[in-house]
């Protein structure tokens, strides 16, 4: 599954503890997140489409493979 919330922290600039801190949660949490180890809370998943400015269902595409 793919999720482009790495892509877009990468793209912003931003360090995974200055995300985190942004979205409330630890620097360990967002890794497993984006590492796909845990499912992200809905609440974590609202935060982070808000601050890079897109739709959840764009930033967490459900179902879709990664292609390398």
């Amino acid at each position: 599954m793919k999720n482009l919330l790495k892509v877009k922290r990468w793209e912003s600039g931003l360090k995974q503890y200055e995300l985190a801190f942004l979205l409330g949660c630890s620097a360990t949490y967002l890794s497993m997140v984006e590492n796909h180890r845990v499912e992200a809370t809905w609440e974590f998943k609202r935060k982070a489409s808000e601050i890079f400015g897109c739709s959840v269902e764009e930033l967490f595409m459900e179902g879709v493979e990664e292609s390398e």
